[in-house]
């Protein structure tokens, strides 16, 4: 009986589930996945969306649906071009730990002899300004504890500040380091930080370092001219963000970038986002190529904020863009050093401790390390965390997770 449980599992359980891996983690068969997920679509209003699921045994599963140009008949694939926006600041703060891991910073080292024209920016409360005490770090940044926000869309003092004498690079930061949690514009400045200390631009450090290495070559600041084609179309719903979704004019960007933003300023494809998921949820290394080492990965995951509160009800956002953190920063939330930390798990599938984050026109990524499963989709409409991709996001996660029959 030994000899042939054995064999049984050998022929049928292992090619199912695989070998050290929950069945848990294992996917279903393509088929089921694109049976379940075009059903979910059609109670969306989306035009074209792209979704993307590995796991630690390297399998992978996919959904692809739409155009790439919503009034053409071009039908999108994972190799089409979309618009990173805030998950561009995931490649930014995996730059920057690889300077960590070479002693060219220190991740609580001040800043204000790298990049004083941003440590002198003030701090604004109350409608007064005054001059910061505390030093500004690394890891401040990377956490956005540095007091930086967004004027547009994530606090309603900045929104209001008259700028028209302003003198600075940047808005006025809200609080001291290292009190508070504001999503802004704090990976920006780790751009700067990163041309600095590695006497680069940010498009050659990501180029020679990053996607290069990791055959990520539809990543840019500038799609190249033989790529704008699969550039994708991108829409909006109103200034009150609740209209029917309308295409945006402008699809193709006419001029060049010669600032890189380390904040927002990469596109992408799902194929080439999903190799660096894929390398981060190995703990730093694809196809035996190495970015970062495995410790500073594990040390990535964990909550860098302390007792700091991340919730965000009552928070001030543009209804129109950005950024409606609903959801995503709840008092249990945390940040790690490259991504909000969830603490709770979903009942879409992933694990207490799963790391994640999206941005601004509805791309989402996650890293579940306890199941060895990272996902992404990509959509591109605002305003951002909107239902029509999150709920289609859960959707997919919750078929990913779920057992063969």
């Amino acid at each position: 009986m030994k000899i042939k449980y054995s064999l049984f599992y050998l022929v049928f359980i292992i090619p199912i589930y695989g070998i050290g891996q929950s069945t848990g983690t294992t996917f279903p068969i393509q088929e089921k996945v694109t049976s379940i997920m075009n059903k979910s679509i059609k109670t969306t209003d989306l035009p074209a969306v792209v979704a993307i699921a590995s796991n630690t045994n390297n399998d992978e599963v996919s959904f692809v649906y739409g155009k790439a140009i919503w009034t053409e008949n071009l039908d999108v694939t994972k190799d089409h071009i979309f618009r990173l926006y805030s998950m561009t600041k995931l490649i930014t703060s995996v730059a920057a730990m690889q300077l960590v891991e070479k002693g060219l910073i220190g991740l609580d080292d001040d800043l204000s002899t790298i990049v004083p024209e941003m440590t002198e920016i003030p701090i604004l409360s109350n409608g007064k300004l005054n001059q910061a005490k505390n030093k500004i770090t690394l890891r401040h940044l990377l956490t956005h504890t540095s007091g930086f926000g967004y004027g547009c869309c994530t606090d309603l003092e900045l929104s209001q500040f008259d700028y028209e004498k302003w003198k600075y690079p940047d808005a006025p930061r809200r609080f001291e380091s290292g009190t508070e949690f504001l999503y802004g514009t704090s990976l920006e400045w780790v751009g700067k930080v990163i041309e600095k200390v590695s006497n680069s631009t940010l498009e050659d450090y990501f180029r020679e370092n990053i996607t290069k290495p990791l055959k990520m070559d539809r990543t840019f600041f500038n799609v190249p001219d033989s790529l704008k084609q699969y550039i994708v179309s991108r829409g909006n719903r109103g200034k009150d963000g609740i209209e029917p979704l309308a295409e945006n004019k402008g699809r193709v960007p006419k001029k060049k970038v010669t600032r890189f933003s380390g904040d927002d300023g990469l596109w992408s494809t799902p194929n080439d986002y999903i190799r660096m998921l894929k390398c981060l949820l190995n703990y730093g290394t694809l196809d035996n190529v190495k970015i970062l080492n495995r410790e500073t990965v594990v040390e990535m995951t964990k909550n860098q904020i302390g007792d700091i509160n991340m919730n965000s009800e009552g928070n001030y956002f543009n209804p129109e863009y950005c950024c409606d953190l609903s959801g995503l920063a709840t008092s249990s939330t945390k940040w790690g050093l490259a991504w909000a930390i969830d603490n709770k798990g979903k009942d879409s599938g992933q694990k207490a401790g799963t790391v994640f984050w999206g941005g601004m026109m509805n791309t989402y990524f996650f890293i579940d390390y306890k199941s060895g499963v990272t996902a992404c989709i990509f959509t591109q409409h605002t305003p951002f965390n909107h239902i029509e991709t999150t709920k289609l996001f859960d959707k997919f996660s919750e078929v990913i997770y779920s057992r063969i029959d």
